[in-house]
């Protein structure tokens, strides 16, 4: 946003609601006084109701979260907290400057159940959304319960990008506060890659959350080089895709780190998306086309465009039971993928044509 001109300022209160940083502008901007003495009354009192629910929601949210992870300690689980709730107790100045639909746990796959088991116990139920979500009374938010940090649901051969023990992370873990008591939650360079392969392989380098989440991150614990190289190929990749956004958007924190990771060999398709990444003309879908870029071999690329092609039976079957919902024709599902790669494809282009742009002339 320029301040050296007229500011729109409805528009841009209607953007930062959307892109979930109304709350961060609203603090942003009083602990500026030229910043708060441009912002007009109708603008700071949008902003700060923003921020009130923000901040409603998170305490709730952290509560409940200390709730549960006290219980599951008595019954000797451990938890950590990913995500929203540890990001703001850790990154933000304050746990309302960041918006959370929800709060995400993981555990191990064999004590999965019987945190599942505490939850019920707590009143949530997991039969609307099936899987990992586990709705509170009144649907007013989730805990979401996983065993892994990416979902290998419906496509395992997508855990290649990280091939991580529950208890490595657990070793290299970090406390932080959430509702009053510790609890422990990812490490500095974890987080700052779960939060890299989140925005890539989740969210196809779409929400301007996840890469002001970096920036944080990045921000609050300095970044080593040699730790970085030591760590798995895709997550160097996908934290490169993050830092050239950041770059293209005028944020270069690491740019010694971002030129040095910068793969060997970069697929022309990928250079184009990435162009059109930082003018927010991707599809969500454009993941899958970034996790067979980033898997680190041949098998582990063809077992994930099996997996997409031909989904295990259970996709078609218990991962639809939720709601009452039928489960979707295999016919049904190429069609979408079908839908997928045009969006994908179209997305390249566009990213060729703007690349193009921007390249000089033949001499």
């Amino acid at each position: 946003m320029r301040l050296d001109g007229p500011v729109p300022w409805p528009e841009v209160v209607t953007e930062a609601q959307r892109l979930g940083l109304a709350p961060l502008f609203h603090l942003g901007s009083h602990s500026s006084p030229a910043l708060r003495a441009m912002v007009p009354p109708p603008a700071t009192e949008a902003l700060r109701h923003a921020t009130h629910l923000s901040a409603t929601r998170v305490t709730r949210l952290e509560r409940a979260c200390a709730d549960i992870v006290m219980a599951a300690t008595a019954a000797g689980i451990r938890i950590l907290v990913l995500k929203g709730l540890a990001l703001g107790a850790l990154v933000y100045p304050s746990a309302m400057a960041r918006p959370m639909d929800d709060a995400d746990l993981l555990v191990t796959p064999t004590d999965r159940e019987k945190l599942a088991a505490i939850l019920h116990g707590f009143g949530y139920r997991n039969d609307l959304r099936g899987e990992e979500d586990f709705y509170v009374p009144g649907m007013a938010y989730s805990i979401d319960l996983h065993t892994g940090l990416l979902n290998t649901t419906r496509v395992p051969a997508r855990g290649a990008l990280w091939p991580v023990t529950f208890d490595e992370l657990w070793a290299r873990s970090q406390a932080c506060i959430l509702g009053g008591i510790p609890v422990r939650t990812l490490g500095p360079l974890d987080t700052i890659l779960h939060v890299a392969i989140h925005a890539v392989h989740h969210h196809g380098l779409n929400g301007a959350r996840w890469m002001v989440d970096l920036l944080a991150c990045l921000r609050a614990w300095p970044l080593d080089l040699s730790d970085v190289l030591d760590s798995p190929s895709a997550l160097r990749r996908s934290l490169w895709y993050c830092l050239e956004i950041l770059a293209g958007r005028g944020q270069d924190p690491v740019s010694h780190i971002r030129s040095t990771i910068r793969p060997a060999w970069v697929f022309p398709a990928e250079n184009w998306v990435l162009a059109a990444a930082n003018k927010g003309e991707v599809p969500e879908a454009i993941r899958y086309a970034f996790t067979l870029a980033c898997l680190p071999r041949w098998t582990a690329k063809t077992a994930f465009f099996r997996q997409l092609l031909f989904p295990r039976t259970a996709v078609f079957t218990d991962a639809f039971k939720d709601a009452g919902n039928s489960a979707p024709s295999r016919g049904e599902h190429w069609s979408l993928a079908m839908q997928y790669c045009r969006q994908a494809l179209k997305a390249a282009l566009a990213g060729r044509t703007q690349s193009s742009k921007r390249s000089p002339g033949p001499n």
